[in-house]
């Protein structure tokens, strides 16, 4: 972008009578100068907070807040939360209610011992009751005695069995373990800071035994992950999904999650393409693949040339296979017409099709939730897009210029008064109201307001219409994808702690123990006494994967 330019083209408007295109012109290019003024003004200065660390000075502070003439800084906030919720009310705190069901575990009882004060005909009518919450933490030393027997006539020793929760060759109850591992991914400890807090307790313990503990249960517990998303994935009328960065010994890798009413479920993979998103969706099943008609419509918009595709026409078969199977026959086929520099760099994109192909064969109907992110395009039926990600788009345009601010929040205004209409007819759908909806999302998003990136704007979320409204035909799908945004936090915050997992156990301890431990929230489990439960193997409680198909209506 050249300044020059933008001045330039205010300078060839003639001041006088201008008409509101003409303003709107005005306005839009000073708009853009400004906007581009920011940009560099954040440029410069990132340089010179790196010149200054470069001489061992240190940068420019962030702060929050405002400034020294109690003006208040800009805020990257783009939060939509109050827009979406509807609600004007102030947030008040809220009290914890004393559970008069609770048993009381320790009663202390408290005499008057001086009654030199008191009438003389006091009457004792027994004792005012209060009660006070407490939390008690201490290490306990536990010296487990077994039965021992010899016998000389077979020469051998009997000794008794362990119980499930002692483990031999081991110095830790399995209840400890299970405390790590809630301490690490539900509380979000880094093992040093786990280790210090053990240590402060009076248990002996190393941070490589620590480590060793969570890798060891999230081998133990892994099988729960794909269980919970298999029952998820079956008895679900959609899957939300969203995918947020992460780092593995050293290699960004991508973390996919998915769930829906039911559950949450992590996957950490080196890839966010279509073929890693559908093996999820297929719970990492074998990949098979078709040629048929389908497939062929695939390659058109995967953009494999012609001279590539038109060959395997005769070749088209409805039975799936596996991947060498495939890859055999087709390229088999293609050797005695093509080049195999023709055909190979294509390799990729002819099993995509081909994957996806026999996906939808066997799954005709199937509904995501998720942003419009392009590996999750071709391998639905139909999407449902983000609202929330909708209205984040508009907030994000920062004008500089009061009137374009004012232009902002006029139409943010008209944006949510809109879906707050949504979400109403979610409550109560019916045929006329929906098609009033549908020509009313056509006259709001066709307005055009002279303030060129907000018009920009408006015209790309008009594009998306059918996926923004396939609520109109199925209002049971949520209007956002908050509830796996808020899942992809926690793996966020453990990125910012933690860095990086190191070793593959290390990303499937992570992964399994996020997702009990989703699940168990939303389900209404205690994920604290569900781990401990599972860790120390004596399985009382309901399996997750169980309870997800109840709540789904699957089991009675």
């Amino acid at each position: 972008m050249n300044i020059a330019s933008h001045i330039s083209s205010i300078e060839k408007l003639v001041p006088g009578e201008m008409s509101a295109k003409e303003q709107g012109m005005i306005l839009s290019t000073l708009e853009s100068v400004l906007q581009y003024v920011s940009e560099q003004s954040v440029l410069i200065q990132s340089l010179r907070d790196e010149i200054n660390r470069l001489k061992g000075e240190d940068g420019k502070p962030t702060i929050s807040g405002k400034n020294q003439k109690g003006v208040s800084l800009e805020s990257s906030n783009i939060s939509s939360e109050s827009n979406r919720k509807g609600s004007t009310k102030p947030r008040q705190a809220k009290s914890v209610k004393f559970d008069s069901n609770r048993v009381v575990d320790e009663t202390e009882r408290i005499e008057i011992t001086d009654k030199s004060d008191l009438p003389k005909d006091i009457v004792f009518k027994g004792y005012a009751k209060s009660h006070y919450q407490s939390l008690e933490i201490h290490a306990k030393l536990i010296e487990v005695q077994r039965a021992t027997y010899y016998s000389a006539s077979t020469k051998k020793t009997y000794t008794a069995d362990l119980p499930d929760h002692y483990e031999l060759g081991s110095d830790y109850t399995q209840e400890l373990k299970a405390h790590i591992c809630l301490l690490k991914f539900s509380l979000g400890l880094s093992i040093p800071k786990i280790g210090e807090f053990l240590t402060m307790q009076g248990v002996q313990i190393t941070n490589g035994t620590i480590s060793n503990i969570i890798l060891e249960n999230g081998e133990l517990l892994k099988e729960e992950r794909m269980a919970i998303h298999e029952a998820g994935l079956a008895t679900g009328l959609y899957e939300s999904t969203d995918t947020t960065a992460s780092r593995f010994n050293g290699v960004n890798y991508n973390t996919h999650v998915f769930g829906n009413e039911a559950y949450t479920a992590y996957f950490t993979k080196p890839h966010k393409d279509r073929q890693t998103v559908l093996d999820l969706i297929r719970a990492e099943q074998a990949r098979i693949y078709l040629l048929n008609e389908h497939t062929f419509m695939l390659y058109d918009y995967l953009q494999i040339p012609f001279k590539i595709t038109r060959p395997l026409k005769n070749l088209v078969f409805d039975q799936v296979m596996d991947e060498n199977t495939f890859m055999d026959k087709i390229m088999a086929h293609l050797e005695s017409v093509l080049e195999p520099d023709d055909y190979q760099k294509h390799e990729s994109k002819l099993l995509e099709g081909a994957y996806i192909a026999a996906y939808f064969a066997q799954n005709p109907l199937n509904i995501l939730v998720c942003d419009n992110a392009p590996q999750y395009k071709l391998i639905s039926v139909l999407i449902a897009l983000c609202w929330i990600h909708a209205g984040r788009h508009f907030k994000k345009l920062n004008p500089k210029i009061k009137y374009h601010q004012d232009l902002q929040n006029e139409f943010l205004n008209l944006f949510w008064a809109f879906y707050q209409k949504l979400k109403d007819y979610k409550l109560k759908p019916d045929k006329k109201t929906a098609a009033l909806l549908a020509d009313e999302f056509d006259v709001l998003f066709s307005r055009k307001y002279g303030y060129q990136d907000l018009d920009d704007r408006i015209d790309k979320t008009r594009a998306i219409k059918k996926e923004l409204l396939i609520v109109l035909k199925h209002p049971y799908l949520p209007l956002h994808n908050n509830d796996t945004e808020l899942a992809v936090r926690r793996e966020v915050r453990y990125r910012d702690i933690s860095f990086q997992t190191r070793t593959q156990k290390g990303t499937q301890a992570k992964d399994v123990f996020f997702t009990i431990i989703q699940t168990c929230k939303k389900l209404g489990v205690n994920a604290y006494l569900y781990i401990i439960d599972r860790v120390t193997k004596k399985f009382n409680m309901t399996a997750l994967e169980v309870l997800v198909q109840k709540h789904h209506g699957a089991l009675p």
